[in-house]
């Protein structure tokens, strides 16, 4: 470095480079610092850089910025210079610069009383003007400002602070500010709208909000800060309030007393639909009116907040609550839910609750349900009782119920809404490249849940075959960071399971639950109805790794198995046909799921049964079969030989396991009464 001698004359050389690096700090870590100043006393330049991140917060990590750019003159009395470039670089990625100026002249004299000329900068993407800009230093500091906001288009800053968001729209505001600081503080800040309204596009096309106002105001006189805001939209309703602060000192902290009142109407939550996630619709009127009032660290709430004719639905999901209201009455610190209800179907949904709301903010809800519709869809239906109690702490929740199902139905055999499969990972665009801290460490959160689930006498279940119902209660439990844990019974009581044009009765079904929701112990058995013999399927194992085989009482080959479970008969005097039949059946049984073609085909046609199979007599014709069965007990059928002119109708009614009544018209008429004994 190389810096004069004090003197008031003479054009001394000056050359200055100071440079830091790598310093740490818990608030925030300089990773380069660099100063440079070359030239002489009457023309020299400046070049200064900074950069490294700050942490004014634990959850916040925010990049440092700064560089600048100067020339000037020393004059003997004072410095006079140019900036020719200032920059501060923004705190997070694709955000607007925090200040942008160039060509700012400048003038330091002495007691450090830096003036700037009237100029212009952009301030975080919006431009500004300023007529005086002052700051005097030494034992009576004083900074001085009289700014204008030049009229700015929002959508387009917006659209920068916000790249996937969506926004448009021709919405201009403008504003002022003053400033004057010394031993007190003294400013002004308008921000309004002048006209124009704002949009936001996403999937479903333009969606406009409506402003008819907007106004954002602060006043600083006499020690007392005055804050006043307004917004109203046709979409949005009405906003409003007015707050004041009296600092002890020249700034607000969290010790300072606050006073103000708050106000919110929308008379139509109707028009807020485009705003929630898709398929959401919202009704109803919101309210409240709040006085605040201790100090700005721990404000406390006096007032109401109410609503009335509220209603929340989903046509997909089959949710529909209508009929909702509720009120919230806000006393300081203290909060009280005093009526929270709605309708679902012919039942209802009441809650009732408090929260603590200072320093260590705590919450409790009571909820009581009765018949309530929870789900309304064809193949989904929920109704449900019970009461359940929240509890919430800054630590934790605590959730304790019981709930029963009324009523319910899941039907798999229709399909849900396409989505992505789990091996399929969403990157963000091109546009969103800048790097992303690591999220901070979050405290352990303390969990208590404990929740008991009686599926009642009707949860029905239908898919892939399978109709039941489902009976039995589940604990669902949950401590601290632990995994969810499912413990309990289901039982299927009767039903029927369809695979390959065959109805098999569900004998036992037990769905045992011993801690993971999704994988179960299995114990089913279905057999095939009204033979002589019992033949089925059975399913053991878990959900995830399960394991089928064929079922017969007494014991006997899986081909014999296969030959009663999806012909009705002996192997003996089996075809080569009907033997590849069984074969293709065995691998088919044992390792597909679901209702096959012709299941569906035999379900939309109404039949159970429609098979080709060849007589009994020398001349070996093929024979079709269709049967419906229409109980437990009845069965109608009808047959017909393929060169045959006539079939025959066959009404069965089984007496018990080994006595048949049987009624057959057509070709031959007759009245049969079959007992059948088998024995080896």
């Amino acid at each position: 470095w190389t810096l004069p001698l004090p003197g008031p004359d003479g054009d001394a050389p000056l050359a200055l480079t100071l440079e830091l690096n790598g310093v740490k700090h818990a608030r925030g870590d300089v990773k380069t610092a660099k100063i440079d100043l070359q030239g002489r006393r009457s023309a020299h330049q400046i070049q200064a850089q900074l950069a490294g991140r700050a942490r004014p917060a634990a959850d916040q990590d925010l990049n440092v910025g700064v560089t600048l750019q100067a020339q000037g003159r020393w004059d003997g009395q004072a410095w006079v210079g140019r900036v020719a470039k200032l920059d501060v670089a923004p705190l997070r990625p694709n955000t607007p610069a925090l200040l942008a100026a160039s060509g700012v002249a400048l003038k330091v004299g002495p007691g450090l009383r830096v003036v700037a000329e009237p100029g212009r900068a952009e301030v975080g993407g919006a431009f500004v003007r300023w007529q005086a800009l002052s700051w005097q230093g030494g034992h009576r500091p004083e900074t001085r400002a009289e700014l204008e906001i030049e009229e700015l288009a929002a959508a387009p800053l917006l659209a920068r602070w916000q790249p996937d968001f969506g926004w448009g729209g021709d919405l201009r505001v403008t504003g002022h500010a003053s400033l004057l600081l010394n031993e007190r503080l003294t400013a002004e800040l308008l921000i309004e709208r002048k006209s124009g309204d704002l949009r936001v596009t996403d999937e479903f096309g333009p969606r406009a909000i409506g402003l008819t106002d907007l106004r954002l105001a602060l006043n600083v006189r006499d020690g007392v800060w005055q804050f006043a805001q307004g917004l109203a939209g046709s979409e949005l309703g009405s906003f409003g309030g007015a707050l004041q602060l009296r600092p002890a000192g020249t700034w607000p902290d969290a010790r300072s007393p606050i006073q103000g009142v708050l106000q919110a109407n929308v008379s139509q939550l109707a028009n807020w639909g485009s705003w929630v996630p898709a398929g959401w619709r919202l009704a109803g009127r919101v309210g409240a009116t709040v006085q605040l009032g201790g100090n700005a660290g721990s404000p406390e709430l006096t007032g109401q907040v109410d609503g009335d004719g509220l209603a929340l639905r989903h046509l997909l999901y089959g949710v529909d609550f209508t009929d909702g209201r509720f009120r919230l009455d806000l006393r300081g610190q203290h909060a009280e839910l005093t009526q929270l209800e709605a309708k679902g179907g012919d039942g209802w949904l009441r809650a009732t609750g408090s929260a603590e709301l200072g320093s260590k903010p705590t919450a409790r809800v009571e909820l009581k349900a009765d018949k309530l519709r929870v789900l309304s869809r064809v193949d989904r239906r929920i109704v449900a009782s019970g009461d359940a109690k929240l509890d919430l702490t800054e630590n934790g929740l605590q959730l304790n119920g019981k709930l029963r199902t009324d009523e319910g139905l899941f039907d798999f055999t229709r399909s849900d809404a396409p989505k992505l499969a789990d091996d399929v990972i969403v990157t963000r665009s091109s546009r969103d490249n800048g790097p992303v801290a690591p999220p901070a460490p979050k405290a352990a959160k303390q969990t208590q849940v404990n929740v008991a689930l009686d599926f009642g006498n009707d949860f029905k279940v239908r898919g892939r075959g399978l109709a039941t119902t489902l009976r039995g209660q589940l604990q669902i439990t949950q401590k601290n960071d632990s995994p969810l844990r499912v413990t309990g019974k289901l039982d299927a009581d009767g039903g029927q399971y369809a695979a390959y044009g065959q109805k098999l009765d569900i004998e036992r079904g037990d769905i045992s639950f011993t801690g993971s929701l999704d994988n179960p112990s299995l114990d089913l058995l279905a057999v095939r109805p009204n033979l002589d013999v019992r033949v089925g399927v059975y399913v053991g194992g878990t959900a995830l790794a399960p394991r089928v085989s064929l079922y017969s009482e007494p014991e006997m080959r899986d081909t014999d198995k296969l030959s009663w479970l999806l012909l009705g008969r002996e192997p003996s005097g089996l075809g080569g046909n009907d033997t590849a039949l069984l074969q293709r059946a065995a691998v088919a049984l044992l390792s597909g799921e679901g209702e096959g073609m012709t299941g569906r085909a035999l379900r939309n046609l109404g039949l159970d049964e429609l098979s080709l199979s060849q007589s009994d007599d020398d001349t070996k014709s093929t024979i079709v079969r269709l049967g419906k069965q229409i109980s437990r007990r009845w069965y109608v059928g009808y047959e017909r030989g393929l060169n045959a002119t006539t079939g025959s109708w066959q009404l069965i009614y089984r007496i018990a396991q080994r006595f048949t009544l049987r009624a057959q018209g057509g070709e031959d008429n007759a009245i049969d009464l079959i007992w059948q004994w088998k024995w080896n």
